[in-house]
């Protein structure tokens, strides 16, 4: 007996062929390009930052400034009303200069931070301011009020020169800002169309392939079998591919052997109802027989000639008896030979003769009457014969065997041929109530209902109270239009 063996199971598939991976490498890329597009914001937000802080810086610078020269201003203005004034040499000097010659001072050491050269113009005047605390003459007045002036015509170039660069680094600030805005939008949209248009082309060809296995899948069901999915992926879905490939011949391979074992059995199955039938066909066969040889011997009895009447009645006796035998004869071996399973015209009103014929020849169903109302104008039917003549046996034979074997006879059996909507309908009815809960009555309905339904053919079961059983057999005019 042979056993099944479970094929092999597949080699891993390598992970850098996997749809895994590939997933895993998107992912990747994709992380590597928010990243470097991220350094590359941060890296300009950066300079942004610079930029910002100088900003910042020059503004404290320029504020500062402006605060010194207004101190400066301020003691020019005290100097020039003390000089207008004409006032004595020992006279004492205004709170108001003191303060802004303070606050010059501080202003100044605060401008440190961002020149040294404030340093300078800081020493020129605390020099010049000093001599005059000295010695408030007019000589130093006058020399303080030029260092004053200086002082403040520097100061306004200065200011006036930290205005234009804050302007620029405004500007610059402005267009930089704008410039990082711009790339970084751009950045934006150029990964959403890259990574957008590669995901797209992915699952488009994805889906593609996934539509063709389906309705490579669809074909197979539906009997399509020979032509194999051309396989142009090295992923899961090409393994998949493959194995429905496989599955496909393997399939078809196995319909094959299935059909050719229905085959074998269904022969089987005529050389046992063969067996059965045997016995007689034999009486069949034997019965003419022994007429011929009785009517031989009645012809070798007479003495003298024999008149012609006589010997015409015994060739058409011997005739008749002949063809007798033959037509039981001939009737087995249809039965026996295996029958072609391709669809043919098939006259089903001499189908059902040659079944009842056959029936009436199996010993156990001799005492059961077969009565036939065949419709002449029946319409011939596309169809295997051996499936048809099959089932028509296996029904007789269903519902005779179930019939009991009561004195004188157990009954009759009617067998109706009718046209239908669409085809033929042949009624078989039996005085008898069948159990349709045994074995072998179930095993014969599913093994008659998996030849012909296939095929179009419907297979029917009624049980009336009376008893009665009744199987129809409705068959199309043509299966393919069924």
């Amino acid at each position: 007996m042979n056993s099944a063996v479970a094929p092999a199971a597949p080699a891993p598939l390598p992970l850098r062929k996997s749809l895994r991976a590939k997933g895993l490498l998107a992912t990747v890329v994709l992380l590597l390009y928010l990243l470097g597009s991220v350094a590359y914001v941060a890296a300009e937000r950066g300079r942004i930052d610079e930029n910002v802080k100088e900003l910042q810086a020059l503004l404290r610078h320029e504020k500062v400034l402006a605060l010194a020269e207004a101190a400066v201003n301020g003691a020019l203005v005290d100097v020039n009303l003390a000089a207008s004034a004409a006032l004595p040499g020992n006279a004492p000097l205004s709170p108001d200069f003191a303060q802004h010659m303070a606050s010059s001072t501080a202003l100044f050491g605060a401008l440190d931070e961002f020149d040294a050269a404030y340093a300078h113009i800081q020493r020129v005047i605390e020099r010049s301011y000093g001599e005059l605390l000295a010695e408030p003459i007019g000589g130093n007045w006058r020399h303080l009020r030029e260092s004053l002036a200086r002082a403040s015509d520097e100061l306004e170039i200065r200011r006036r020169s930290l205005i234009d660069r804050r302007e620029a680094m405004t500007t610059d600030y402005q267009r930089h800002f704008d410039a990082v805005t711009v790339e970084s939008l751009l950045l934006s949209l150029l990964g959403i169309v890259v990574f957008g248009a590669i995901v797209a082309w992915f699952f488009a060809r994805l889906t593609g392939d996934i539509r063709r296995l389906e309705a490579h899948a669809h074909r197979i069901v539906h009997g399509g079998r020979g032509v194999d999915l051309p396989v142009r992926r090295d992923d899961e879905l090409g393994r998949l591919m493959m194995a429905v490939n496989r599955m496909s011949a393997d399939l078809d391979e196995r319909e094959k052997q299935i059909e050719l074992d229905g085959q074998r059995r269904s022969h089987r199955d005529k050389m046992m109802a063969v067996g059965a039938l045997a016995a007689g066909v034999a009486h069949e066969v034997n019965n003419p027989l022994a007429v011929i040889a009785g009517v031989a011997q009645d012809l070798g009895a007479l003495e003298g000639s024999v008149p012609a009447p006589r010997v015409a009645e015994a060739a058409q006796l011997i005739l008749s008896q002949a063809q007798r035998a033959s037509q039981a004869s001939r009737n087995l071996a249809e039965l026996a030979a295996p029958q072609p399973t391709e669809f043919d015209w098939v006259d089903v009103n001499a189908m059902v003769r040659r079944v009842l014929q056959l029936m009436g020849y199996d010993r156990r169903y001799r005492s059961i009457g077969f009565h036939s109302q065949l419709d002449g104008e029946l319409p011939a039917v596309q169809a295997p014969a051996a499936a048809l003549q099959q089932v028509l046996m296996q029904m007789a034979s269903l519902g005779c065997d179930a019939m009991p074997p009561a004195a004188p006879a157990p009954g009759s059996v009617r067998v109706t041929t009718s046209r239908a909507p669409l085809g033929v309908e042949v009624l078989l009815e039996f005085p008898v109530r069948l159990d349709f809960t045994r074995a072998d009555v179930q095993r014969a309905l599913l093994l008659s209902r998996a030849m012909i339904e296939p095929l179009g053919a419907r297979l029917a079961f009624g049980q009336d109270s009376g008893p009665l059983l009744r199987i129809k057999l409705a068959w199309p005019a043509d299966p393919a239009k069924a």
